[in-house]
């Protein structure tokens, strides 16, 4: 019987499963993909809707962004400093039925500029307490430019 991330990731003709720790230290943790079913409490607390946007901030291949699109209509944003898992990403992004309304970027998660249109915060333990801090601030001052009802979820923080 098939591992249940592994259907989901053939259900979302991605690739995300494996753990990459190929550039981690003690700043930036390994990768290592939420599994499936605890997306699908998220998608399932009617916090995300087809209304908000959500960054993932150390996604990865991008299994939080796909998954979250798919169920619920939401644009996503994944940031990855790691250049091979963003472009595992970008491959995920052309064969996903909900690549439309994903995108990636390459880069890290302090210079990242938190928009208006950010609503909603994903993580999963991707960095250290001092990065976790600093966009923690950004996500803040984002929130003092533009006043809005903003969510973050945590998933094993540091």
């Amino acid at each position: 019987m098939d591992d249940i991330n592994q259907v989901w990731d053939r259900i979302l003709h991605i690739k995300t499963t494996g753990r990459d720790d190929s550039i981690s230290d003690f700043t930036r943790y390994p990768y290592e993909p939420t599994d499936y079913p605890v997306l699908a409490r998220l998608c399932e607390s009617g916090y995300i809707g087809k209304n908000n946007t959500l960054v993932d901030y150390g996604c990865g291949k991008g299994r939080v962004d796909f998954f979250v699109a798919f169920h619920t209509k939401c644009h996503a944003i994944g940031i990855e400093y790691n250049p091979r898992l963003y472009e595992r990403a970008l491959q995920n992004r052309k064969q996903a039925p909900s690549g439309k309304r994903t995108e990636f970027i390459l880069g890290d998660a302090v210079d990242f500029l938190v928009t208006p249109a950010v609503d909603r915060a994903f993580f999963f333990n991707p960095f250290c307490t001092d990065i976790l801090c600093q966009v923690l601030d950004d996500l803040r001052e984002s929130y003092k430019r533009s006043p809005r009802n903003m969510l973050l979820f945590f998933y094993y923080p540091s």
